[in-house]
């Protein structure tokens, strides 16, 4: 039986930096000379024709995802099988975030300039689309959306002409009406997100939200609202973004104050040394965390809630995974597969997506207890 990934993850650090092995209390000494067992990914489905890019976890079985070549998955059973329901014309499509509500109800995204940039929406489970939303603006290049609640969501595009295009629904995808650009702080030059997990905005209950920028060549920024988007404040990090490829790739929000953005430079780079920082207000302010250990920068991140004051921090990038258990402050190595994107479910477990790959945490051998 699998335990719950957030809490394999951090006894198995604890293990490691104390010498211990995690769950040998009130256990014969024999059984607590043994070695922790470190967690693993395991491959729940290979599909060589495919990048996954974004996963949504609704609950312990039920988990969505999105990727390249209009690819759309769905499990019910944790991973163990998969469908793939088919949208019109969808082949043609880069599917880059997607949100469900259950088994029946979610938004997909996809991305490019002009009409590419599509939101569609099911209630059945994928067996029918609504086309939600279609770009109409040839400079407009949308890169991810969230939502606060099925009828209330937004989504963002890379800027241009100084002004980032914000669009929110407020009647569940029927209509996607842009943001008063006043009422976003400006854009710099280039300044946008990178499409690379589906975590470049997030949401939260009661109104909350953030966007994170990049390749702007100055400052990255994570731009915030408190009243479902109706206005908005910046706030400059840690994390530079000196060049078109450098900035934030990822947002991860504990709670509605603890948080993580991640990322570093897509080019080798000497300039970059910070690829994490965390807020304990909301986003407020931000403080640089440690090097993140992964070659290149990390795509996605989550910040998995086990219960512990910290919770455990997963961040993931083409060249493999690492995981903090301390807010960021330390990294330990995980893998070195190919990751885009990485999600938490509710009830702890990781998710982990990337070429060619679902995959999800779990222990090579679980510690008995």
């Amino acid at each position: 039986m699998i335990r719950s990934a957030a809490l394999t993850l951090t006894a198995f650090l604890s293990a490691v930096l104390t010498g211990c092995d995690p769950g040998t209390e009130g256990r014969s000494s024999d059984s607590a000379a043994s070695e922790p067992s470190q967690p693993v990914w395991e491959v729940v489905h290979s599909d060589s024709a495919h990048l996954i890019i974004a996963l949504s976890i609704v609950d312990a079985s039920t988990v969505w995802a999105v990727g390249s070549r209009g690819l759309v998955g769905r499990s019910l059973d944790s991973g163990d099988s998969w469908t793939f329901p088919t949208l019109p014309g969808g082949d043609s499509l880069g599917f880059r975030d997607v949100h469900a509500f259950s088994a029946d109800d979610a938004f997909v995204l996809s991305i490019g300039a002009g009409a590419a940039s599509r939101i569609y929406r099911t209630t059945d489970g994928g067996a029918s689309w609504d086309l939600s939303f279609m770009n109409e603006d040839p400079d407009a290049f949308f890169d991810c959306f969230s939502f606060w609640d099925p009828d209330r969501g937004i989504a963002f595009s890379d800027s241009h002409d100084g002004k980032f295009t914000l669009i929110r629904t407020l009647d569940g995808g029927r209509t996607w009406p842009r943001l008063d650009p006043s009422t976003v702080p400006d854009a710099r030059p280039g300044e946008g997100a990178f499409a690379s997990s589906g975590a470049c905005v997030v949401t939260r209950p009661g109104g909350l939200g953030w966007f994170v920028t990049g390749a702007s060549g100055v400052d990255s920024r994570v731009i915030r609202t408190t009243d479902y988007g109706a206005s908005w404040e910046d706030v400059i990090t840690p994390i530079r973004s000196a060049t078109e490829t450098a900035g934030i790739f990822a947002l991860s929000m504990r709670d509605d104050s603890m948080g993580v953005i991640v990322g570093g430079d897509l080019a080798p780079s000497d300039s970059v040394h910070i690829t994490v920082a965390v807020t304990t207000d909301g986003g407020a302010t931000w403080t640089a965390g440690s090097h993140h250990g992964l070659d290149g920068p990390a795509y996605g991140v989550t910040w998995v809630d086990d219960g512990s004051a910290t919770g455990s921090i997963v961040a993931v990038g083409p060249s493999g995974s690492a995981v903090s258990v301390d807010g960021g402050r330390s990294w330990t190595r995980l893998d070195r597969g190919d990751f885009w994107t990485v999600n938490a479910g509710p009830t702890g477990s990781v998710w982990g997506g990337g070429r060619g790959h679902i995959s999800r945490l779990v222990w090579a051998s679980p510690p008995e207890r």
